[in-house]
């Protein structure tokens, strides 16, 4: 039996309530597209069995049924979902019924608009993380089905759709409304969020040798940022102890944070992070993460290439409780 949980959970605990079991799950794949295949991934890494079909018929007519079928939307011809057997997930890498990449999904959700400089041409989301983002989503959905079941839920969906493009659309809207409305709050801004997200300071910051992303949400986050500083003498001004006011206009104050990152580099002021908790973390490459050894162990699977934030173990008590 494998346990999925975060790196906190421990077995026998209260945290352990958190763990799902899916050793025992089959899931078959029917035709290929990005989305579908990521889908496929995730669920071996998660220790499913997944195991792939030529047709929907041949799929449809596997006996014991699995547990779903994840099918991709725009390799296998559209059909009417049956009454029974397993359900039916399909995965588009663009829009549902419509053929397509990634990058159209990045388009016609408005998230391209964001994307760039702002002076620039719209871009699109890199690495392909819609279609990723997809299966993912769809992967999710396939292991909520274990829960569904394991639960005696009296009903469950016979066929169930996940696009990227729906996806981003759902992103596009949760990031671009503000009280100045969407015109307004979803457009290009450089390195750094609409307004900072409401509060002051939210983007990535040029420091002496490098980015710093500071993520500040709060008041006390905007103190701690000052503290990492070693609490310099403006920061102390009476102007400038409301990160939501400075979030509206940062004319004056963007200029002085600038300047006292730009005295300090990453390792020092992740270093003062550290210690003042404040939400600043440097913009690393790929080699710079390895070379800085940030991660926990054996974070880098031996192709060189992080693994997922979460860990997948044995989990011999569940094994016990489950025999």
């Amino acid at each position: 039996m494998t346990m999925i949980g975060t790196d906190r959970d421990e077995v026998g605990s209260g945290m352990a309530e958190r763990a799902l079991c899916v050793g025992d799950s089959h899931f078959v794949i029917v035709g290929t597209n990005r989305a579908v295949l990521h889908a496929a991934r995730w669920l071996q890494q998660f220790g499913c069995r997944v195991t792939g079909a030529r047709s929907l018929k041949e799929a449809r007519a596997i006996s014991p049924a699995p547990l779903a079928l994840l099918i991709a939307g725009d390799a296998i011809p559209a059909d009417a979902a049956t009454a029974e057997g397993a359900v039916e997930i399909y995965l588009w890498d663009y829009e549902v019924d419509r053929p397509g990449l990634g990058d159209f999904a990045s388009a016609v959700s408005g998230v391209s608009t964001v994307i760039g400089a702002p002076d620039g041409a719209p871009g699109v989301m890199p690495a392909k993380i819609p279609e990723k983002w997809a299966g993912l989503f769809g992967a999710s959905l396939a292991l909520s089905l274990k829960v569904a079941r394991d639960t005696d839920a009296k009903t469950s969906p016979r066929r169930i759709d996940v696009s990227a493009a729906d996806l981003l659309r759902a992103f596009a809207e949760q990031n671009s409304g503000n009280h100045a409305g969407v015109p307004y709050g979803w457009r290009r801004n450089g390195r750094t969020a609409i307004e900072h997200g409401g509060v002051f300071p939210q983007g990535f910051f040029r420091c002496r040798d490098g980015f710093m992303a500071v993520q500040a949400r709060s008041r006390p986050d905007w103190h701690a940022v000052l503290a990492a500083l070693d609490d310099p003498e403006w920061g102390k001004d009476p102007a400038f102890q409301n990160p939501f006011r400075l979030s509206e206009d940062d004319s004056k104050v963007l200029p002085l944070l600038d300047a006292e990152l730009m005295k300090r580099d990453r390792r020092h002021l992740l270093e003062r992070a550290m210690v003042t908790g404040a939400p600043i973390a440097p913009v690393l490459s790929l080699d710079e993460a390895k070379a800085w050894d940030v991660f926990r162990p054996a974070f880098f699977a031996p192709d060189g290439q992080p693994r997922p934030p979460f860990t997948v173990r044995r989990a011999k008590i569940l094994e016990t409780q489950t025999s």
